[in-house]
């Protein structure tokens, strides 16, 4: 009955190698919420100014949850030390909820010329 047991051991011992090496091999990482350092009132045309730091090189994605429209942003500065500001408008009213998130651009996105 031993060889049944090592057979299992062994096996059991490969999944769990394979496991962690297809984890370790995903191409993205998740980035944290970037910080958001103000949201402001809607002002006459409607537009809240979100202000906040993100990642530098990151997107920042910007939708309101109300209408499921958004804006995604970007940082024009580069070298910041630790995050880099962005500046967002959106279209929303007092009491929408407004989520904010980061994300590194992907090689599954596709570029198509407007014409």
């Amino acid at each position: 009955m031993r060889a049944p047991k090592t057979i299992r051991f062994w096996l059991v011992a490969l999944l769990g190698v394979f496991g962690l090496a297809s984890a370790c091999t995903s191409r993205t990482v998740p980035l944290p919420p970037p910080v958001v350092e103000s949201l402001s009132l809607p002002d006459q045309a409607g537009l809240v100014h979100v202000k906040g730091r993100a990642h530098e090189g990151a997107s920042v994605g910007v939708m309101n949850e109300a209408t499921q429209e958004g804006v995604v942003v970007t940082s024009h500065e580069t070298g910041c030390e630790s995050s880099c500001p962005f500046d967002a408008y959106i279209q929303a009213e007092v009491g929408d909820t407004i989520r904010v998130w980061q994300f590194f651009e992907t090689e599954s996105s596709r570029h198509v010329e407007v014409r």
